[in-house]
């Protein structure tokens, strides 16, 4: 979301400031007795002294401005995508205050990785990291049943000694699945 606000406010600020350069434009122009250099605003006043507030073009108008503002207000007010997975509370010896630390998601994800691809039989895991869930797909050397099958005890085990080690506040729940190369 942050993407789309950004791109958002640059759109704006970009036809904010188009929109300055045509005012101070036409401003110097009407000052310098000239006619209009971009636009015919005196077209634009005319046809706004003659319409009612009551007609329908002003009523669209007013609508798509409204359910524009309503979208950007709806894109503001959004909750961001958790990007930090928040580690239990520890105080500082020192001072007793708190410490407020936290994981991003990539690194959740390269320590879960790097767990489960220590394990014996593992060629290759992918991880993906989300706020409640934990989801590995491993990729196990052997194509036999048994030695699969041990391969994702083993995986599954590692991955959650990794996430317990982390000590995130809350623990998201792990997931693995394990397929022969």
């Amino acid at each position: 979301m942050r993407v789309v606000n950004r791109l958002l406010a640059t759109v704006l600020a970009l036809a904010l400031a188009a929109g300055g350069v045509l005012v101070i434009v036409e401003v110097v122009a009407a000052a310098l007795d000239r006619g209009p250099v971009w636009w015919d605003w005196r077209a634009a006043v005319r046809w706004t002294q003659r319409t009612a507030w009551e007609d329908t073009v002003v009523r669209v108008v007013c609508a798509i401005l409204l359910a524009a503002g309503l979208l950007l207000l709806a894109a503001e007010l959004t909750r961001p995508k958790l990007r930090r997975l928040r580690v239990a509370p520890r105080t500082d010896d020192a001072r007793g205050e708190p410490i407020d630390t936290a994981y991003t998601r990539r690194g959740v994800a390269e320590a879960v990785r790097a767990a489960v691809t220590r394990v014996d039989g593992v060629r290759s895991a992918r991880v993906t990291v989300k706020r409640r869930a934990v989801k590995v797909m491993a990729t196990a050397a052997s194509r036999d049943r048994t030695t699969l099958g041990r391969v994702a005890d083993d995986t599954s085990e590692a991955a959650k000694e990794a996430v317990d080690r982390l000590r995130l506040r809350s623990a998201p729940s792990v997931s693995v699945r394990t397929r022969s190369a």
